[in-house]
């Protein structure tokens, strides 16, 4: 039987132990997140922040070596309960934000996305793109899931351009292509002739209008007819739509070279992400990087459609489908992340001190497009064409996200107002009364069927102003 000494002398061993190892956990921590605070902090700062923690671990460990025993036993009964008060706080906040029960960015925004569906009573389709596609298949309908540019630069494709001397800049031709899914159900078109969302026939020309950028200048993700461009459209017939989803700089381009110089139209809207600005990935793609360095160069994609329609049922479309299934079967397998709620990840990123002492947000490398846009207004020039430029907003930039800002004014301030028409989406979405209704679902997506409207009725105008001046 245990005596009543023994069980005081256990409690007291146990106290000191708590309290010793108190100080020892805020050192790990402060060691564990220190590559965080460099990335954000000064170095004196970070280093600053080790050094405390150092001191709390002296003053933990001299306090449970030489403490009297009382208060040793409050300071640890006081540990206990915090740490059981931060474990309650973080699992509460776990289970209600389910969208970081994944590390998959993917699995993330679906699920940020139906959370925030419920909260505003709308029913969300969790199928993914292989899912609809599947469907019409399964209908007897020929159906692909959507091209993203930024799929090329997967090593597996990577190899597949090197093997057919071929980049695609488009979706597969006159089929149905399953885009994308923001809260409103899934947007589904039928690409034209050169795998575009247009109406056939449109791309081959004449037009009066050319747009090219990426997901937002294809329609993402609202309903056919509401889009921006359907938008211009219904004011100008002859508009047709080459934005592609995922698209940079550099694609962008390509698209101009291949698309829309043959048709030397009037007017090109060039609908400009500003994320996309930069090359990034683009920049290490031979093929790419050759529409920028060579004027004269192209693939002749027009007269090669069905070309590109091969490569992508060969290559792109499988790689996409197979994406889907992984997807679904790492979703299918998510449960409760009880490590994060042991790490405290919900909890620190509350009381995340590097907001203190921010960085100043990194300038963007806007070397390709300043070279880019040069190229297209010269080109556009030698048919008398005229250049629009789209400033496109962000829920980033509505939202005052320094980075965002900062590339936002250094794009304001690159382009020549005497070279293009501009039309600054940012300062027009700013302008705006209730902000976060300009996105579906009021969350980080893209625009609402009110945000493209704004939008489209701005380069309506300019398009006015520039064609009757």
């Amino acid at each position: 039987m245990i005596s009543l000494s023994s069980k005081r002398w256990t409690t007291g061993v146990l106290s000191r132990l708590v309290v010793a190892g108190t100080g020892v956990a805020a050192l790990v921590l402060a060691i564990y997140q220190a590559p965080d605070w460099l990335a954000s902090w000064s170095t004196g700062a970070a280093v600053g922040a080790v050094g405390v923690s150092s001191a709390l671990v002296l003053a933990a460990i001299a306090i449970a070596a030489y403490g009297n025993a009382g208060v040793v036993k409050r300071i640890a009964a006081e540990v206990i309960l915090l740490a059981a008060a931060l474990l309650a706080a973080e699992f509460v906040l776990v289970a209600r934000a389910p969208e970081g029960w994944s590390d998959d960015p993917v699995l993330q925004r679906m699920a940020a996305r139906e959370r925030a569906a419920a909260a505003q009573g709308l029913a969300y389709d969790r199928r993914f793109p292989a899912d609809v596609v599947g469907e019409y298949r399964s209908q007897g309908h020929e159906a692909v899931s959507r091209f993203a540019q930024q799929i090329t630069g997967s090593s597996e494709i990577a190899s597949a351009v090197r093997e057919r001397g071929l980049l695609p800049l488009s979706n597969v031709s006159s089929t149905t292509v399953v885009e994308c899914n923001e809260g409103n159900g899934f947007l589904v078109f039928r690409s034209d002739e050169f795998g575009f969302n247009n109406p056939p026939g449109l791309a081959s020309g004449p037009v009066d209008i050319a747009i090219i950028g990426e997901s937002l200048a294809l329609g993402h993700c609202v309903p056919p007819s509401t889009s921006a461009v359907d938008r211009i459209r219904n004011r100008f017939p002859r508009t047709v739509n080459l934005g592609i989803t995922g698209s940079r700089v550099l694609a962008q381009l390509g698209v101009f070279r291949e698309y829309v110089e043959p048709l030397e139209p009037p007017v090109i809207v060039w609908f400009l992400n500003l994320n996309a600005a930069e090359a990034r990935d683009e920049g290490s793609q031979p093929l790419l990087t050759r529409y920028l360095n060579d004027e004269t160069f192209s693939q002749h994609l027009r007269e090669r459609q069905h070309d590109v329609d091969e490569f992508q049922r060969d290559f792109v479309v499988p790689l996409q489908l197979g994406r889907d299934a992984m997807l679904r079967e790492k979703r299918d397998d998510l449960a409760f992340p009880l490590d994060r709620v042991i790490k405290l990840r919900e909890v620190r990123s509350l009381i995340d001190f590097g907001s203190l002492l921010p960085q100043a947000p990194q300038a963007p490398d806007l070397s390709h497009f300043d070279r880019a846009l040069a190229q297209v207004v010269d080109k556009a020039r030698g048919w008398n064409g005229q250049v629009i430029l789209v400033l496109l907003p962000s829920y980033e930039t509505v939202t005052q996200s320094p980075q965002s800002v900062a590339r936002y004014e250094a794009i304001l301030g690159a382009v020549d107002p005497s070279m293009v028409g501009l039309v600054d989406g940012v300062a027009l979405f700013d302008e705006q009364r209730d902000k976060p209704s300009l996105f579906t679902l009021r969350i980080d997506n893209h625009p609402s069927e009110r945000g493209h409207a704004v939008l489209a009725d701005a380069v309506i105008a300019a398009i006015q102003s520039r064609i009757n001046p």
